[in-house]
């Protein structure tokens, strides 16, 4: 048609960057939102969405205005970001070049995360953190059959032990399901005796992709698990509820690998270093049997048996005179003893003490008197002394 004017795609491009260009409220702009997607590239360039409940917005900063920042940026930071509007002219792709930021408030989502987090560490529910298996039988793996997570995993398994048994609990990492899934999965991996261990996790994601790991249902099966559970969600810097209960925190699930599966080579070397040991050990102490039973073998006592009995005898002799002589000082000791005993009772017998001059009186019935109340004028009396006894009569009593 003639005077019709037809665009290119990029004249296209060019046309609506150059209005938005030129709109003087669109070159400088403040733009409030949550932080999500946030990525920092190698190049030093930040990459992310700003967010509210109704749209989103692709946003970059470039390295010279991300080095002024006095923050780390995260997802789930509510924040105020100034720069300016435009469409990159290749991709078609309308986003905000953001050459300044400053927090506003932490997102509802972040909100919810500290105080999920405060309320579950004050139940002590990520104390719970058991060694690893040094040799485990299975490990567990709960994941999505589809993601790169498992594919990682797996690669990573079988190059550092190829036979490694690895068992998959499927379930989604993302969206509205994926808590009661992960719950599910994890507690399916746990009546499986020979599972040891269990990896939960995905690939890495924006904050909200994570939100199912920052679950209450998600951290009560993992805190719960009779097995050690590695959380593996891949992202470097920040944390989720997963983590916290987990006995151990994996940056990655191909770091998770590697903390969960043992280097086979290194096990291999082991065993022969052991096995090596044990042979040697087991040469020393039967060269010393045999040496020991040669020593035996020339001893006197098998190359000459008579030699060996005459030894025996004298050393059983000299028991016998030993026993003999020791018998005999204790029956003279206990002879001594008892004639000491002896003399103590003959010294204090009655014969004794009369002997010494002492005499005893008895009354006319035989009784003797020990009290000189027992005694009156005229009354008879036996005295009864060393040699004999005599009759007498009291005169007086003084």
């Amino acid at each position: 048609m003639v005077g019709e004017t037809v665009f290119t795609v990029a004249k296209l491009n060019e046309y609506a960057n150059r209005i938005l260009s030129n709109d003087p409220r669109l070159r400088s702009i403040k733009v409030s939102g949550e932080l999500s997607g946030f990525k920092r590239h190698s190049s030093g360039h930040l990459y992310f969405s700003l967010k509210d409940p109704d749209a989103v917005i692709s946003c970059v900063m470039f390295r010279s205005s991300a080095a002024k920042l006095s923050f780390q940026p995260r997802d789930g930071m509510q924040v105020i970001v100034h720069g300016s509007v435009s469409i990159f002219p290749r991709d078609g792709k309308y986003q905000l070049y953001a050459d300044g930021m400053r927090v506003s408030g932490e997102g509802e989502l972040y909100k919810q995360f500290l105080l999920l987090k405060e309320r579950l560490g004050a139940e002590g529910l990520f104390e719970n953190r058991r060694p690893l298996p040094v040799l485990p039988r299975t490990i567990g793996v709960a994941t999505s059959e589809v993601g790169a997570a498992l594919h990682d995993i797996v690669t990573v398994t079988r190059r550092r032990f190829p036979g490694m048994n690895i068992l998959l609990a499927p379930c989604r990492v993302q969206g509205d399901g994926a808590p009661i899934e992960i719950a599910a999965a994890v507690n399916a991996l746990n009546r499986f005796p020979e599972c040891d261990v269990i990896i939960v996790g995905r690939g890495g994601g924006s904050y909200e992709d994570l939100s199912c790991f920052n679950s209450e249902t998600a951290a009560r099966a993992i805190a719960s698990s009779r097995v050690p559970v590695v959380s593996a969600v891949g992202h470097e810097t920040d944390f989720t509820i997963a983590d916290f209960a987990a006995d151990l925190r994996a940056p990655t699930p191909s770091a998770a690998a590697e903390l969960v599966c043992p280097l086979y080579s290194e096990l291999a070397g082991s065993v022969s270093a052991l096995a090596e040991e044990a042979e040697h050990t087991a040469e020393e102490r039967l060269t010393s049997a045999i040496n020991g039973l040669e020593a035996l073998k020339a001893s006197s006592a098998m190359t000459n048996p008579k030699h060996a009995l005459g030894i025996m005898t004298n050393r059983l002799e000299l028991l016998v005179h030993r026993a003999d002589h020791a018998a005999k000082t204790a029956v003279m000791a206990a002879e001594a003893g008892l004639e000491t005993r002896a003399e103590k009772l003959r010294a204090l017998s009655p014969g004794a003490v009369l002997r010494r001059g002492y005499s005893i009186i008895e009354d006319e019935n035989g009784s003797v008197i020990s009290n000189i109340e027992g005694l009156a004028p005229d009354k008879n009396v036996k005295l009864v002394m060393a040699g004999g006894s005599a009759s007498a009569v009291i005169k007086q009593i003084n």
